[in-house]
């Protein structure tokens, strides 16, 4: 099948499973995990949403916690090894919960609800602060926008931007922006933040230092950014680092096996397909729900189940 016959066939599904009742929604997870996948969730940011339309949109606290409550009615989280594993073994659907990127809102909003619900997750940081490095570049225009506006931010960037996709797709191509306005001085993620989630007991991964996309950098580059910064990492949180997560989800051939080359045990993406004993442990895929309510986040989790698994462990 091929990838826009797959989307006709998501999309035709997705109607039909959002008008069926709770039980049957139930019985679609149930048969996602008779077929033994799992589904490897993944957040870029929680916290309170703010009026503007934002870069990186966060999940609100409350809708979050909504997310996982769902979820633990209807399955079991797991830390993330064991998928990696497949040492899963549940007559429940299996879900595995990842949070990207160097997000402060990680401990206060996330962390409170994942041990009050005694959830496993693994976070995949960067470690900037260790390095004396500042928030990421989306984090900079997210600011920026709010302070000064769309159309100031690009002048100052040097990019004409009629929308705020535009600037993001052109950041994203250059995974770095000069410095903005004074005013402009985000919180980043700082050494006492990472301990804290080491602590409560979550899994750290590897998101890369600097956040470049990896298929774009020449083999001496790619190196560098699947080392630069991972022993430092490690050290702080008292424990080997053998995960990674792609920034962007962007990998291709030669990039899965560098990183098999540079010791890691798996690597993730962000496709949105389930993840079986057939998938390639360096192209692990993971969906993205954004802040889907209960009744939605289901219904699709329940698709991703059963629409198909994650590249085959030969397709690199």
């Amino acid at each position: 099948m091929t990838r826009a016959q797959l989307r006709r066939s998501f999309r035709s599904a997705a109607v039909a499973v959002l008008g069926y009742p709770e039980t049957l929604r139930k019985c679609l997870l149930y048969a996602g995990n008779a077929r033994r996948r799992a589904l490897v969730l993944a957040y870029h940011a929680v916290g309170p949403r703010t009026w503007r339309r934002s870069v990186m949109e966060p999940i609100p606290p409350e809708r979050f916690a909504e997310q996982m409550r769902a979820l633990e009615a209807v399955g079991g989280i797991v830390p993330l090894r064991d998928v990696v594993a497949a040492s899963q073994r549940s007559s429940r659907p299996v879900f595995a919960v990842t949070f990207d990127d160097d997000d402060p809102g990680y401990v206060r909003y996330a962390l409170p609800i994942l041990g009050a619900l005694g959830i496993p997750a693994t976070f995949f940081l960067s470690g900037r602060a260790l390095h004396g490095l500042g928030p990421y570049w989306w984090t900079l225009v997210d600011q920026s926008i709010e302070e000064v506006g769309l159309e100031a931010t690009a002048a100052m960037l040097g990019h004409e931007s009629r929308t705020i996709d535009e600037l993001a797709a052109w950041c994203r191509s250059v995974a770095v922006v000069k410095e903005l306005s004074t005013r402009v001085t985000p919180k980043v993620m700082q050494p006492d933040d990472i301990c804290a989630l080491a602590r409560a007991g979550m899994t750290i991964g590897f998101h890369t230092l600097r956040h470049r996309v990896l298929p774009l950098l020449d083999d001496a580059e790619l190196d560098l950014a699947l080392t630069e910064g991972r022993a430092e990492l490690a050290s702080l949180t008292g424990s080997s680092i053998d995960l990674l997560a792609y920034p962007y989800g962007s990998v291709d051939a030669r990039v899965a096996r560098a990183v098999e080359r540079a010791g890691y045990r798996a690597a993730f993406t962000t496709e949105w397909r389930a993840v079986s004993s057939r998938s390639h442990p360096f192209l692990v895929s993971r969906w993205q729900p954004g802040a889907l309510n209960a009744r939605d986040f289901l219904a699709q989790a329940a698709l991703r189940l059963n629409l198909g698994s994650a590249y085959a462990a030969e397709a690199a």
